[in-house]
């Protein structure tokens, strides 16, 4: 079977990944979660009208894949834009696609191909901010540089 559109992964319907902001990718043994103020569409059930000023309705989320056997990740090394508001973003996710043999995706941070459970959505709010636990259990947070990949 060939590629499938994030539209068609459970939980992602009604979401618009073209134009929502990567605050922050993070892998460890078994998992990448993507931190990403996401465009909530009309469509989706926690829509609400777009603050003032706002084109789209934002709400912050974390993507997460579990299960992980295998991350390639490629033309990392993009330095982060900063909004107005001084957070920094690493571009959209141009694309999320699924086959049978797992996930790719693509954005201004590179293309990420990893072999996992399917992806998992959590909508937080809005002014959490996103924190990694437990780094002396073995949680490590990539920094984005040029190339490379790796198994967990």
């Amino acid at each position: 079977m060939g590629m499938r559109g994030y539209w068609t992964i459970a939980g992602f319907a009604g979401l618009y990944l073209e134009d929502s902001w990567v605050l922050d990718i993070v892998a460890r043994p078994g998992v990448l979660e993507f931190v990403v103020d996401l465009v909530l569409q009309e469509s989706h059930p926690s829509y609400e009208a777009p603050q003032t000023g706002e084109q789209y309705c934002y709400r912050r989320g974390v993507i997460r894949f579990d299960a992980v056997s295998s991350l390639d990740w490629k033309g990392q090394g993009a330095v982060p834009a900063v909004d107005a508001t001084g957070e920094s973003d690493y571009g959209s996710i141009d694309a999320l696609d699924a086959s049978d043999e797992g996930y790719v995706l693509e954005g201004d941070f590179g293309r990420i191909t990893v072999t996992s459970a399917a992806p998992s959505l959590e909508l937080v709010g809005a002014e959490v901010n996103y924190q990694i636990q437990d780094l002396d259990a073995g949680s490590i947070v990539l920094p984005l540089q040029s190339g490379g990949s790796f198994g967990v």
